[in-house]
């Protein structure tokens, strides 16, 4: 009972906040354009940064497009380095206005090398407004460090729930004074982030970028809707996986009562010669099964939880997880509930065997 409703109770957190979180990463942005290649991995890259990016494309094309009649905003962002993991993203602070971000402290950047750092990059680098930091190279911490640029912390943003607790953000110019030519017309960008003026772009534009340019126009809502149906699929086998094991625990109880029923017969038996009713004996033989599915359900769940909690605390893209409503409580209060009341039928087929026994032949016999 235990392991069952453990897994399940992982399986409806993680799930859950895998939605929450995808949602609470897009400040509503209606396309993402990119280098050609994986639309998934060039939204995951460049919304939730959990992937590496498609490739570069020309700053140069990029401003054609921010121009174009069907786009509302667009905002440039540029990967390519990372500090203690966490990367460092070159934009404008039209970014900061996309996710509505406050500082706790500072300023925003107002020349290159200047940067504004998230949440969980203060709290767990202990950077502080001032202070010098070396970018790596690459999106992991096993790059080559550029000790030559330094960055400069001028602010820290307060706790968003969103990837941006975890990222350091900078000017484009910082990005590209590290890695490219001084020419600025070979400069080159990660993706654009846009909004459309009207939403029946979302049809025309991407397929004008798709076919008539070397980038790729992906929309984050269509693609993450893909991959929350294929991690839908796998955590259905987990959760027909848990159903089984608490399956196999309904039988368990029963058994293990009609065992234990046999073996007492003679002394239930007494019981009854010394004045217990057939409902105090029945009442007897139901407690002793609930007992179990009551503990084995509420130890399954607090298991479950610090398990979650376990993933939440050692990952860094989960410490910038918020609960929202705490809408899985509900889930896990139905799923307790429901499994108690299948352990109280359960209970009740020993129950009845015990209410019908006959003292006279059992005393007899035994």
């Amino acid at each position: 009972m235990i392991v069952g409703i453990t897994i399940i109770t992982v399986s409806i957190l993680v799930n859950q906040v895998t939605k929450e979180t995808f949602s609470k990463n897009n400040p509503g942005l209606d396309a993402v354009v990119g280098a050609k290649g994986s639309p998934l991995q060039l939204i995951l890259s460049s919304i939730h940064h959990i992937d590496i990016p498609t490739g570069n494309i020309s700053y140069q094309n990029s401003k054609e497009i921010i121009k174009h009649p069907a786009i509302k905003s667009a905002v440039p962002i540029s990967l390519g380095d990372n500090f203690q993991n966490f990367r460092i993203v070159g934009t404008n602070k039209s970014f900061l206005k996309l996710y509505k971000a406050d500082l706790i402290s500072g300023t925003v950047w107002s020349q290159p090398m200047q940067t504004v750092i998230g949440y969980n990059v203060s709290k767990i680098t202990k950077l502080k407004i001032d202070k010098f930091f070396v970018g790596s190279h690459g999106l992991i911490d096993t790059g080559d460090v550029h000790l030559e640029q330094p960055y400069k912390v001028v602010g820290v943003l307060k706790k968003t729930g969103t990837i941006l607790d975890n990222l350091i953000l900078t000017s484009l110019d910082s990005v590209w004074n590290l890695h490219s030519d001084t020419n600025k017309d070979r400069l080159e960008i990660t993706s654009l982030l846009l909004k459309y003026k009207n939403k029946t772009s979302s049809f025309s534009f991407p397929r004008l970028i798709n076919k008539g340019t070397n980038m790729q126009a992906a929309s984050p809502s269509f693609e993450i809707s893909k991959l929350l149906k294929l991690t839908g699929n796998a955590h259905r086998i987990v959760d027909y996986l848990s159903i089984l094991i608490i399956i196999l625990s309904f039988l368990g109880i029963l058994f293990t009562l009609l065992n234990n029923i046999n073996e007492r017969k003679y002394d239930l038996a007494v019981l009854r010669t010394l004045g217990f009713s057939r409902w105090k004996l029945f009442s007897i033989i139901l407690s002793e099964g609930m007992i179990i599915s009551i503990l084995g359900s509420t130890i399954g769940i607090i298991c479950g939880y610090i398990i979650y909690e376990s993933m939440y605390y050692f990952s860094i893209v989960g410490r910038s997880i918020e609960f929202g409503q705490l809408n899985f409580l509900n889930d896990l209060f139905l799923i307790w509930i429901i499994v108690n009341i299948i352990a109280f039928i359960t209970c009740l087929i020993p129950c009845i065997k015990v209410y019908k026994q006959n003292i006279r032949s059992t005393l007899l016999n035994s």
